[in-house]
């Protein structure tokens, strides 16, 4: 998920800079920075959520209370 996260925040971070630098006119120092600060969120968002989402899937797959098709 690490990987996915760093490349995910890769596109992300170079997609909002590109829109800001030809769509809003801004300068490359400024949509350096949006890429950065873009880049770091996604990463950080997306292993907050792989990081929630392991812990449920772990929660579901321990419990022995859960009833199975075959009963």
């Amino acid at each position: 998920m690490a990987l996915a996260g760093l490349f995910l925040g890769m596109i992300a971070g170079s997609t909002a800079a590109s829109v800001g630098f030809f769509a809003f006119d801004l300068s490359v120092l400024v949509c350096l920075g949006i890429y950065s600060f873009v880049g770091a969120a996604s990463v950080f968002g997306i292993a907050a959520l792989s990081y929630v989402l392991r812990n449920q899937s772990s929660d579901w797959t321990t419990s022995g209370s859960h009833e199975t098709a075959a009963g």
